[in-house]
């Protein structure tokens, strides 16, 4: 057996790599990449449209016919809404009052269930320098709220008077307390037979929990510059004297709010001490019906009532009731979508109610604690 090999026999072999691998795949990976980058490219393209849409939009609402009609408020632009009446330039400025009276309304799409003193006292300021304004009518429906707030809206609503534009207080569902405090510096009250109103008083409230303390083992130390400190503190029992001088507090702002009422009751013949000693000032609330009969309002009516009566006050015949509405605008666009927002807890009444902060009085009825 031959084993040499020939020429043509000769085998042509190449050296092969001992730890050579297959080459990669391309494919799949420069696919995810891709479509990873079309994604994200696509959404910041429709971010830039709706950008630019918003500015667009911005730009035109400035020009278009109604511009004229519009308005700024604390930085928010606004527009007037016609709500009945013709296109006389006499108008009659309606002004809702809805929720609870607090002193700004968080900056949030929850701010509804309150009533700015900030925002009201804008429309009222705007309404004393609108030449085309010829009355007001507050359309109230709130259970009160905070004293001062309260009264920075009723101080609003005598300038506006002072300016020379009559105001008119439409009680709706609910306008006790704070609301009335409200109502009482109008020229003139119109409720609904079935208004719940009055509530005259003050009140101030706090937690006392310190048994519950005593029972889980917790204590608490304070450190005060004096005695009456934290009076308010609920780790501990309300002595005599903080007792006393809490309600000495209570008693003067009650005087107030019964010099306010008497004030702006007067024509109808009511006293600081008609009001202290019968049932208008201890606390409780009426119907409209009863608010007639104790000369707390001037008459039962419903929104076709206030108009007139405003119109009436104003002297004028021909007149248009408008409203504000917020107009569009990216300012208030922003605003709406991006606001901060605070946690209040707030309850409607019937087992829902504002959870008051210790500390801070309050125009309301019993059952909003």
């Amino acid at each position: 057996m031959d084993n040499n090999l020939g020429p043509q026999d000769e085998l042509v072999s190449s050296p092969i790599p001992e730890h050579s691998a297959p080459p990669p795949k391309k494919g799949p990976k420069f696919f995810s990449c891709f479509l990873i980058s079309a994604i994200i490219l696509s959404i910041l393209g429709l971010f830039m449209i709706i950008i630019i849409g918003l500015v667009a939009l911005a730009i035109v609402d400035f020009d278009d016919d109604t511009a004229e009609q519009q308005l700024t408020i604390d930085g928010q632009r606004f527009e007037q809404v016609r709500i009945s009446g013709d296109s006389s330039d006499n108008k009659i400025l309606l002004i809702p009052c809805n929720g609870i009276i607090v002193g700004r309304a968080p900056d949030s799409f929850g701010a509804s269930s309150y009533l700015s003193a900030d925002y009201i006292c804008s429309l009222l300021e705007q309404a004393a320098k609108d030449d085309n304004v010829k009355a007001v009518i507050l359309r109230i429906d709130s259970p009160g709220g905070e004293v001062v707030a309260a009264d920075r809206i009723y101080r609003a609503v005598l300038a506006v008077r002072k300016a020379g534009v009559p105001v008119v207080a439409q009680m709706e569902s609910l306008a006790a307390s704070g609301g009335y405090y409200v109502a009482v510096g109008c020229d003139y009250i119109i409720a609904h037979p079935m208004t719940t109103t009055g509530s005259i008083g003050v009140i101030m409230s706090t937690f006392k929990y310190y048994d519950l303390m005593q029972k889980i083992g917790v204590r608490a130390e304070n450190y005060t510059s004096g005695n009456m400190k934290d009076m308010l503190s609920g780790t501990r029992p309300t002595s005599p004297e903080e007792k006393q001088l809490v309600q000495q507090h209570i008693d003067r702002v009650y005087d107030q709010f019964v010099q306010i009422v008497a004030d702006g009751r007067k024509k109808q013949g009511l006293t600081v001490e008609k009001i202290k000693n019968s049932i208008i000032g201890d606390g409780r609330v009426f119907l409209g019906s009863q608010a007639l009969e104790l000369k707390l309002v001037d008459a039962l009516g419903y929104n076709i009532d206030a108009e007139k009566k405003a119109a009436e006050l104003a002297g004028i015949e021909d007149y248009q009731v408008v409203s504000l509405r917020r107009g569009f605008s990216l300012r208030n666009f922003l605003f709406e979508a991006f606001g901060s927002s605070r946690q209040v807890d707030v309850r409607l009444p019937g087992g829902n109610s504002l959870s008051l902060e210790a500390g801070k009085l309050y125009f309301l009825p019993a059952f909003n604690q």
